[in-house]
């Protein structure tokens, strides 16, 4: 499978996410995978790029430069501790879970509820990018004990709908709004998997070198298809917060997700 064909694929992906829709709304941090859907969307509908953190965060300089770099608009939803903790208190009684599943539905809450407020019914989200192109350190982990990683990665994709995207879109539906994941479309994530596990490994540093290289041709700003993965809860310090309060507001930060929760 050619880039150039994979590319392709994945513009088709990214506008069946999209439903016709004139304007669409993409949780953007300013990283590999949401600069990408961005890019793509950018040339098919009214792209409204939705950024959130906490003031001086990872996240938000990240998404800064690159929607300056895109020529889009950034709507920002800028965080404090007081948002962050009656977020959280929200989400977990809508959905309890390890401080892990809640902190990401946090990020979530805030990204629909910034999508409705702009009148967009769809939001877009990067989920799936990491199963696909190998992005968690879990996978290389794996990979070097001499595992089957294209089955783990198989495992991975078909259990990710009863996991993480089903409590961002419960977030989306709370909302009123539906949420989309472009890099879980079926025909990508088939022609993805036909390319060799080895090809779609990278560097510990900078890891999925083959969506580099598709955003690369795509035309995505280099400042985000060479910026390393930092996950959305500490890109946006919301990690950092929770933890600070969570004595205080009986967050169970002591029961960790395990890395394959379903083992």
């Amino acid at each position: 499978m050619q880039t150039k064909e994979l590319t392709e694929i994945l513009e088709k992906a990214v506008a069946r996410s999209a439903e016709n829709e004139k304007e669409v709304a993409i949780a953007f941090s300013g990283g590999l995978d949401s600069a990408t859907i961005a890019k793509i969307g950018m040339q098919k509908f009214g792209a409204k790029l939705i950024a959130m953190g906490v003031e001086g965060s990872h996240d938000l300089a990240a998404a800064r430069e690159a929607a300056d770099e895109l020529g889009l608009p950034l709507y920002e939803v800028v965080l404090d501790e007081r948002k962050i903790l009656q977020d959280y208190e929200v989400c977990y009684k809508m959905m309890p879970g390890t401080l892990t599943d809640v902190e990401l539905m946090v990020g979530a809450y805030e990204c629909c509820k910034k999508a409705q407020e702009l009148g967009c019914k769809i939001i877009l989200f990067g989920s799936g990018a990491e199963e696909n192109f190998i992005g968690y350190q879990k996978y290389y982990n794996r990979f070097s004990k001499g595992e089957d990683l294209q089955k783990i990665l198989n495992k991975e994709i078909e259990t990710l709908p009863s996991r993480d995207l089903k409590r961002t879109c419960a977030i989306a539906g709370h909302f009123g709004i539906k949420a989309a994941f472009p890099f879980m479309d079926k025909e990508l994530v088939k022609e993805v998997a036909s390319v060799p596990v080895e090809k779609r490994m990278g560097t510990v540093e900078m890891k999925k070198p083959l969506l580099r290289k598709i955003a690369k041709s795509l035309g995505v700003p280099k400042c985000a298809y060479e910026r390393p993965k930092k996950a959305m809860q500490y890109g946006s310090d919301i990690h950092r917060i929770l933890l600070r309060h969570a004595k205080a507001k009986n967050i169970e930060f002591w029961d960790a997700r395990a890395p394959f929760v379903y083992e």
